[in-house]
């Protein structure tokens, strides 16, 4: 059973269930006063009084958050982000479409549906065409650990050879011929591009398959579709809009307007990235493009293993020798887009006069495929766009006005077409066919999304922000900072600073945006800050993963905060200028998270991932000689396997457990603190608090060999958010003492987390310092307790960073200490030092 908190969440979002929710919670809440009456009984007559220089923060509700346990489940984690507005997903009001949309014209049987149909009627086992599950099982280890060499070894050996008569394939011919049996869906097919260059004629190969109608009408995503626009709001008065999954944004919307009525709205997008295949040597390289509908949640196309964002085909890689190389580059730019209007054919007609077919919940609707956007790296953007690297592909900015904070009109389809045969005055390339030219209602100029990646994290921070404070404040102090910064849970910590980090990935680029402003605030000037922080702001409520008008209102702020001050930066020499389209770029942010939902959604992000399952190991599973061909072949057999595991998982639930995109009814998981690390006696524990409380609050007094069960780390499990995203989070929070070196095994520090506790309505900041199990004899408690020390209020804010600054809180000239139920912890706090403009050697080791 949730918090009360947390239905109330629900009871929000759902008023349908507000009823049986209500009878529910007044069930509950009877037989928890009961419980209430029963424990004020028994405490009747021991003495309550307590010492003022300690209290037990207690928790009045006897019923755990979850069942069994000790376990601290809260709706929402707070992250380092200062001053963000309300939470939008705390109440969701939404407004339908007012016009029919996706109208119901029949009903037929899934993909799953007529594969059950025709085994029932053949009499056959669902594991077919093996012959048991413990076949099955095998078949999933060997097609997804095992190459073809090393199966024919790994069945050669005498003791799979020994158990061999009982499975249905004894070899690796065998298997995979019962490999070649499973469904697959559309089959690759290859299409040979001439090309007659100026010097001699050359072919390029084309490997690409049609599979949008495979994403729309796969059963594993019934539950997880929407088929019609809706606008969400944060108020019942419908004056704060969200912004959330693509069906949230105006988009949707309008398109939807524009077709007739009772059709379905097919968002489709794109994404390509070229990559080297070759390590260390060689240059093969793919270029593959991968193809995903809005229509499937955000949370289970983000997941590689559910298969939402499909592989529709590698761009053919040329060198282009057969042209001269001044007519290379315009050679490659035609054949990027002939390619690409290939492999959307089939969208151009189906998107401009619909298509009937079967959705994931069985019913024919008639679909218009229509593309939305397109994620790319900026050259491909501009490759995309037609125009020149030194242009923004999505306005009209002039050349010397990207570093002004003004509003330049949207390039314009028509107006592009038309001016395409004056490309160099215009800044275009000469590709008199993009691939846009005739898909219906694609302003393709919208469509090519902002990446967060590239432009954020990569861009602004590291390339610009990162350098401009190294230059001032010296390379060795900022590694010193990154040095002497206090651990966190699930912080990364450079030990050894960042300018010895050769490789950086997005991962580290997040870590030290975490704790970038704090590293600051005691090293520059208060107005090269106001610059870092408003960078960094804009770049956290971008990754919102849901956004309010307010939300949108802060990013604007943060940017105009930034060119409001970014004068100092000349000023000191750092930078001579700011005409750059990355710094530009950011104008786009807000009209593309209005018009199709939040920016996470199209991050660069995702499709580098994709390179893995669909490219790199399919590459390295071939001889490398024609890998195309076998990539493609091995690609064939995965997704063969995937759909029998789908298939399998809607058959039976319980039959296979691999991740698909349909929906568990499995429980959550759950947090406990585990097994306890040590015993320790009440004169082990600082100050001996729990003599103080146990002797004034109890019958029977404690004495010094009394043991208690004493933890060094808790989970506290926090639930979606703003930040993290739909899913739930857990948080490691350590109380550990130092451990002595022992062999071969260095010192471990001792470890004391800071976290927020919530102490009646307020939430404090304290430093955790024991957790730990009262025994039976002093009564029964429903979570361990955790003696905590204070840190001072959250009322003072930096002006330069909007910081809390905080200092420990003393009474009596002595730390401000406490007992407190660990379920009163909310989440992890990360406090950062502050320290001076250099950092001394023993601040370091700290």
């Amino acid at each position: 059973m949730p918090t009360v908190s947390g239905v109330m969440r629900h009871v929000s979002q759902t008023p349908t269930c507000c009823q049986l929710w209500m009878k529910v919670l007044e069930g509950l809440v009877i037989v928890e006063s009961a419980d209430k009456e029963n424990q004020d009984n028994q405490d009747v007559d021991l003495d309550m009084t307590a010492p003022e220089d300690w209290y037990y923060m207690s928790n009045h509700d006897s019923t755990p958050d979850v069942c069994e346990g000790h376990l601290v489940q809260h709706q929402w984690v707070e992250e380092d982000v200062d001053n963000i507005p309300d939470r939008p997903s705390e109440a969701h009001f939404t407004e339908q479409f007012i016009r029919l949309a996706a109208k119901i014209l029949g009903a037929q049987n899934t993909l799953f549906e007529s594969m059950e149909v025709v085994e029932t009627a053949k009499k056959e086992s669902m594991w077919v065409p093996f012959h048991t599950e413990g076949e099955w099982e095998l078949a999933c280890f060997l097609m997804k650990n095992i190459g073809q060499t090393k199966m024919y070894e790994f069945l050669k050996l005498n003791i799979i050879c020994d158990q061999i008569h009982t499975v249905s394939f004894e070899n690796a011919r065998l298997f995979l011929k019962c490999i070649d049996k499973l469904w697959t869906g559309l089959a690759w097919t290859c299409e040979i591009i001439d090309m007659c260059g100026d010097i001699v004629s050359e072919d390029g190969r084309l490997k690409h398959k049609e599979c949008v109608w495979e994403l729309m009408g796969n059963p594993a995503f019934w539950d997880i579709m929407s088929y019609v626009p809706e606008w969400a709001y944060a108020d019942a008065n419908s004056e704060t809009h969200i912004y959330d999954e693509m069906w949230t944004g105006n988009w949707w919307w309008d398109i939807q307007s524009k077709l007739p009525e009772g059709v379905v709205v097919m968002p489709v997008i794109l994404s390509s990235d070229k990559m080297l295949l070759s390590q260390f040597s060689g240059d093969k390289k793919a270029w593959p493009v991968y193809l995903t509908i809005r229509n499937i949640s955000k949370d289970v196309r983000h997941q590689v293993s559910a298969h939402a964002t499909v592989l529709i085909g590698y761009l053919p890689v040329l060198k282009l020798d057969c042209f001269q190389k001044k007519s290379r580059l315009v050679t490659g730019y035609r054949l990027f887009h002939h390619s690409i209007a290939l492999l959307l054919c089939p969208l151009a007609n189906a998107g401009r006069k619909g298509r009937e077919m079967i959705c994931a919940n069985g019913y024919i609707c008639c679909i218009h495929p229509i593309l939305t956007a397109y994620i790319a790296d900026f050259p491909e953007q501009c490759l995309v766009a037609c125009n020149k690297e030194s242009r923004c592909p999505c306005c009209l900015v002039q050349l010397n006005k990207c570093g002004d904070l003004e509003d330049w009109e949207n390039c314009c389809v028509a107006d592009t077409l038309k001016t395409l045969q004056k490309f160099n005055a215009e800044g275009l390339h000469a590709v008199f066919d993009p691939f846009w030219k005739d898909l219906p209602f694609t302003e393709i100029f919208t469509c090519l999304t902002p990446d967060i990646l590239h432009q954020l994290h990569k861009g602004i921070f590291h390339d610009h922000l990162v350098q401009w404070c190294t230059s001032i404040i010296s390379e060795k102090e900022i590694d010193a900072h990154f040095q002497a910064m206090t651990q966190y849970p699930a912080l990364h910590h450079f030990k050894k600073g960042i300018s010895s980090v050769s490789q950086w990935t997005s991962t580290e680029h997040k870590e030290m945006q975490r704790v970038f402003v704090g590293l600051l605030a005691s090293a520059v000037e208060d107005h090269i800050l106001v610059v870092a922080h408003s960078l960094l702001d804009f770049i956290y409520y971008v990754q919102l993963q849901c956004h309010t008008d307010m939300t949108l209102v802060a990013m604007e702020e943060g940017l105009k905060m930034f060119h409001a001050h970014k004068h100092v930066l000349v000023e000191l020499g750092v930078h001579e200028d700011f005409n750059m389209l990355k710094i530009h770029s950011m104008q786009h942010y807000v009209t593309s998270i209005q018009a199709l939902g939040s920016a996470d959604s199209y991050n660069m992000e995702y499709p580098e991932q994709l390179h893995i399952d669909y490219t790199k190991d399919g590459y390295w599973a071939s001889n490398k000689c024609n890998y195309m061909e076998q990539m493609a072949l091995w690609l064939q057999c995965q997704e063969a396997m995937y759909y029998k595991s789908v298939y399998l998982a809607w058959r039976k639930p319980c039959a296979v457990g691999l991740e698909s995109g349909c929906k568990s009814n499995a429980r959550d998981s759950e947090t406990h603190i585990g097994d306890p690390a040590r015993s320790a006696g009440v004169s082990d524990l600082p100050d001996s608090p729990v003599l103080w409380m146990l002797g004034r609050k109890r019958v029977i007094q404690p004495i010094r060999s009394d043991q208690f069960d004493v933890y060094n780390y808790l989970y506290v499990m926090s639930g979606p958010s703003v930040i993290t995203g739909h899913s739930q989070s857990f948080q490691k929070i350590h109380a550990s003492p130092k451990i002595a070196a022992h062999g071969w095994k260095a010192e471990t520090p001792a470890r004391f987390d800071t976290m927020f506790v919530m102490d009646g309505e307020c939430m404090q900041v304290a430093q955790i310092q024991v957790i730990f199990r009262l025994p039976d004899q002093f009564g029964t408690f429903i979570h361990p307790l955790a003696y905590v020390e204070w840190f001072t209020t959250l009322q003072c804010q930096d002006p330069a960073t909007s910081l809390y600054v905080v200092t420990c809180s003393t009474r009596n000239h002595r730390r401000n200490a406490s007992i407190i139920s660990i379920d009163c912890i909310d989440h992890a706090c990360h406090l950062q030092g502050w320290c001076g403009r250099e950092i001394k050697a023993e601040e370091q080791l700290a």
